[in-house]
């Protein structure tokens, strides 16, 4: 009560100064009086995250962006919707991946090359009538600031095939780093690494 009594004197003070008509005093004004009140007695939060899980100091805008980005990318892929999976990549975006030797294989994600390789894949799964399903679960942030994050994120791969059988493909791991530009969270960097080799063998 006392609290509220002196927040009241103290916006009557404020108002007064302002000249503003006692009789014509508008919900907004006290509104905006009490916001720019709060924001001035509010410190700034430093926005660089410490790594520790469960720790709050963090953009929750960005974390809410960048789960989009990671959700769209298997969405994406599964409805063999090309120019929006490319669309989640930085033009200079790198990606990795491991043969069947275990040998580390990188590339650039946006090259001719690969951009054929992945329509090829997707008019594979179509002409054969083979869905995927990436089902996104874990997600673990390493690293995040302003413009930089870095998580890694555990997808189970299923595929039906002729809508008659599910079946279990490999879980993935992957390790993703995204770059904020111009206010969008895109993918600069992806590694997968595979349980087992997939029914369809990556091209390298």
């Amino acid at each position: 009560m006392k609290k509220i009594i002196l927040a009241f004197f103290f916006i009557t003070s404020v108002l007064s100064s302002q000249n503003i008509d006692f009789n014509n005093i508008k919900i907004d004004d006290v509104k905006n009086i009490i916001n720019n009140v709060l924001n001035k007695n509010k410190p700034e939060k430093n926005q660089i995250w410490s790594g520790v899980p469960g720790d709050l100091n963090f953009n929750i805008n960005d974390r809410i962006a960048i789960k989009d980005v990671i959700d769209a990318y298997g969405i994406y892929w599964d409805t063999n919707n090309l120019e929006g999976y490319l669309s989640l990549f930085t033009d200079d975006a790198i990606g990795v991946h491991y043969d069947e030797n275990g040998d580390k294989k990188i590339y650039q994600i946006k090259s001719e090359s690969e951009i054929k390789k992945n329509e090829e894949r997707m008019n594979f799964f179509i002409n054969n009538n083979m869905q995927r399903r990436h089902m996104m679960s874990n997600s673990l942030i390493i690293d995040q600031s302003k413009s930089f994050v870095h998580l890694i994120q555990y997808m189970t791969l299923l595929t039906t095939n002729n809508k008659q059988i599910t079946e279990f493909v490999t879980p993935i791991s992957y390790i993703f780093k995204l770059s904020k530009i111009d206010d969008i969270w895109k993918i600069s960097y992806r590694e997968i690494k595979l349980d087992k080799p997939l029914d369809l063998k990556m091209k390298n």
